[in-house]
């Protein structure tokens, strides 16, 4: 049972997140970085947007990164497509994993970027994942449960 750690990255200008971006798809696909699931998120006149996701390369589908967004940004703020059908099992978790005091950290970081980078990975990658959000203005990482617990809450929704 690995642990998971959720790692956001935050940047001012979208084109070091996209440069970033492409770093970590990189590492995916040709250093077998192992990672949950990713999403790359811009703030478009105070909404939540997920751009892209991660989903073909890890094993989250994309509906885990789109918990942990749904968990840091205010509910007004996201679309429920983010979050997906079924998806409350998935925030409910990682609310309780990441904790009140981390969530708002996080939620704080995103708040002082137009755009970041939200990863999920077992523990051992994330310094592996950080090396490759290297153009971020900040990067901010807190553990986030295990593997086994969000797999059962992502078979939950099915």
């Amino acid at each position: 049972m690995a642990d998971l750690d959720t790692t956001v990255a935050v940047y001012k200008d979208g084109a070091d997140a996209d440069l970033d971006w492409t770093l970590l798809e990189d590492g995916v696909l040709e250093e077998k970085l192992d990672i949950a699931d990713a999403a790359l998120v811009e703030n478009q006149a105070g909404e939540a947007v997920i751009l892209e996701r991660h989903s073909p390369h890890g094993w989250g589908k994309g509906a885990v990164a789109g918990a942990v967004v749904g968990v840091l940004f205010p509910p007004s703020l996201i679309g429920m497509t983010i979050v997906g059908a079924g998806g409350g099992e998935l925030v409910a978790r990682f609310t309780r994993s990441l904790g009140r005091g981390k969530v708002k950290d996080l939620g704080e970081a995103i708040d002082k970027g137009s755009t970041a980078i939200v990863v999920i990975c077992p523990t051992d990658s994330t310094p592996r994942v950080i090396e490759k959000l290297k153009n971020a203005q900040s990067t901010t990482t807190a553990p986030s449960g295990t593997v086994d617990d969000v797999k059962q809450a992502m078979a939950a929704t099915d």
